[in-house]
């Protein structure tokens, strides 16, 4: 009995969750909110804080700007996972303590080397102790995709360079024999594709910028979110997320081969800038996406099925009313 009314005297909040556990998760949320957002922690980058470096990294130039969308993506991502998290058991777990010093190790640990990156790896350790050591895993696991998602803002150094190159190559061979399958007048000299037609010839150089680096960074983000959230088993968002890369080649394929259809048909200047200022959005997107979705189709063919047959059998033994 005693341990019972200790119980009912416990200060809850709306959420059923005690109440100095909500106020030190919001203390720790403006401490942290201080230190990653406003405090010059590197004075001699650009932006000096954790979140200024990140907004300028993130920029058109290195194919990440979809990094500016990740505090956005976060904040909704939290709001699902609260919905989800507000009727769990909270059990505080001491092991949070471990998960929060490794997040917090890496920030020191940049801030000591000057390496913005370091924090952004650590970010989601320190979200994650948090919401461990105060409310235990159960609440703690809606959590965990939001917090690793702040990964995507980190901008890699190199990969663009080392991408874009080969893409490019893919893409323009890709293009050229599929042209000369069906039967187009083409010839290519490095990445520049010849169109050869009754007007005159065009060239069309296939440039950094087609070579779908930065699709497939804001592809694979997209990628990454529709395999969580409609996919439970760990194999099928893992294909789902693999995905990404085979379609964001055939998309770029399918914007690059239509400029040069339009081109072969004695639109040159039309294809080349119009056209190929919007094919992105005509082509590119409506075919990667489309894939993703019917990948998604195939993996759960099954269990649709199964639904199906439920529904038919729930339906037939359900008593008809006479008219």
């Amino acid at each position: 009995m005693v341990g019972s009314n200790e119980s009912k005297n416990v200060l809850r909040s709306p959420l059923g969750w005690p109440k100095p556990a909500l106020i030190f998760t919001g203390l720790s949320a403006l401490l942290l909110l201080y230190f990653y957002v406003f405090h010059n922690s590197y004075p001699t980058t650009n932006g000096k804080s954790l979140a200024g470096w990140g907004w300028r990294a993130c920029n058109s130039d290195n194919g990440f700007l979809h990094g500016r969308f990740i505090p956005f993506a976060f904040a909704v991502m939290c709001w699902l996972g609260w919905k989800c998290a507000k009727g769990e058991e909270v059990k505080p777990s001491n092991w949070g303590l471990a998960i929060l010093a490794v997040g917090l190790i890496l920030y020191v640990g940049s801030v000591r080397t000057i390496q913005p990156r370091i924090a952004i790896i650590g970010l989601p350790f320190t979200i994650l102790g948090t919401l461990y050591f105060l409310f235990g895993f159960q609440v703690t696991r809606h959590f965990i995709f939001p917090a690793f998602f702040w990964w995507f803002a980190m901008p890699v150094p190199g990969l663009e360079t080392a991408l874009t190159g080969r893409l490019q190559l893919l893409v323009t061979e890709f293009c050229f024999y599929t042209g000369q399958f069906v039967g187009m007048d083409l010839v290519r000299q490095g990445n520049t594709i010849t169109i050869l037609s009754g007007s005159g010839e065009s060239s069309m150089d296939i440039a950094e910028g087609c070579s779908g680096i930065r699709s497939l960074m804001a592809l694979t983000m997209i990628a990454a979110v529709f395999a969580h959230y409609t996919q439970k088993s760990l194999w099928k968002k893992a294909v789902l997320f693999g995905s990404s890369l085979p379609l964001a080649i055939i998309g770029n394929f399918g914007r690059i081969f239509t400029i040069l259809v339009i081109a072969q048909m004695g639109f040159a200047d039309f294809a080349m800038k119009t056209f190929h200022d919007w094919a992105g959005l005509l082509f590119f997107f409506p075919i990667a996406l489309s894939g993703l979705y019917l990948i998604d189709y195939l993996l759960n063919i099954r269990e649709r099925r199964k639904r199906k047959k439920k529904v038919s059998v729930s339906r037939k033994n359900t008593p008809q009313i006479a008219k």
